[in-house]
């Protein structure tokens, strides 16, 4: 958490994020963080928001 720390004090947004088994989106079993740095408009919908669910459906 400290190194995850670190890399998020260089950028102004970022999403860190964990889970903790299959109905959390769990797919590799062993604790792990993702540190997603962000910005307005960069398309990355997270499963859990109103964003990701009203992007059209893959073709």
């Amino acid at each position: 958490m400290r190194r995850a720390a670190e890399l998020m004090a260089g950028h102004p947004a970022v999403n860190l994020i964990t889970s903790k088994g299959e109905a959390a989106t769990q797919s590799v079993f062993h604790f792990h963080v993702h540190v997603v740095p962000r910005q307005e408009g960069d398309g990355r919908p997270l499963p859990w928001t109103a964003q990701y669910t009203a992007r059209p459906a893959a073709a």
